[in-house]
């Protein structure tokens, strides 16, 4: 089993949202048996806290389950019993070095490494206030870290309004070549035998109140996915 343990300032905002966010995609992705996530603090300030109310109402927003749980600050012994150590930020970074003398096994990293964005911090909605750019942050880091640790892309077609929204999607986390077709056939063609990232997905549906067009497009896409037997 795989643990992984994700870290901010006080564990009310930003690692819990991680830790929640991953726990939700290995759990659509069949595979939260073989991992443990959890989260933690760097100082006391919010000990024995829940999630903070903003943030647990975006995280619930995008569908994911917001449990009661009270922040904790992390120990010398965590780095011992987690495999990975995530923090969402330099200063995280730094704190994790100095509580456990560095890091000989090499097994800190900043989550925003894992959405192509190396260096940078997780928008702090503690001070931006603006938690839904906290949610895309996390989100995004999530989705890529899902993929190094399970080879799961996840396709989420759950923002998408117009028919090329889908392609632009299918694009982005498959990594499709520039050349690619925007069509079902071309699709099929690469899920089957062309260069693309994964080897398994994970699709994220439009919504309800998604258009109508784009609601059945995107049915058609996923049937694609079932008869290349990849779905």
């Amino acid at each position: 089993m795989t643990k992984i343990l994700f870290v901010c300032h006080g564990n009310i905002c930003r690692s819990p949202a991680a830790e929640l966010v991953l726990k939700e995609l290995l759990r659509r992705a069949g595979a939260e048996d073989e991992f443990l996530v959890a989260s933690a603090a760097t100082s006391s300030e919010e000990i024995g806290n829940s999630v903070y109310p903003p943030m647990r109402r975006v995280l619930e927003a995008h569908g994911i389950s917001c449990p009661l749980r009270e922040a904790r600050r992390i120990r010398r012994g965590d780095y011992a019993d987690f495999d990975l150590l995530i923090g969402m930020d330099g200063e995280n970074l730094t704190d994790m070095r100095r509580l456990f003398g560095g890091d000989p096994e090499g097994k800190l990293r900043c989550l925003m490494d894992y959405a192509g964005r190396p260096g940078e911090a997780v928008a702090d909605p503690w001070y931006t206030r603006d938690f839904e750019r906290t949610w895309e942050d996390v989100y995004a880091a999530c989705r890529g870290l899902l993929y190094e640790l399970t080879d799961v892309v996840t396709v989420d077609f759950s923002g998408c309004r117009r028919v090329h929204e889908l392609y632009a999607e299918l694009r982005e986390s498959l990594g499709f070549a520039p050349w690619y077709g925007n069509n079902l056939d071309a699709l099929h063609d690469v899920l089957t035998g062309l260069p693309h990232r994964g080897s398994r997905f994970l699709l994220t549906m439009p919504p309800a109140d998604a258009p109508e067009d784009v609601r059945l497009y995107a049915e058609r896409i996923a049937q694609v996915f079932r008869d290349a037997e990849l779905a």
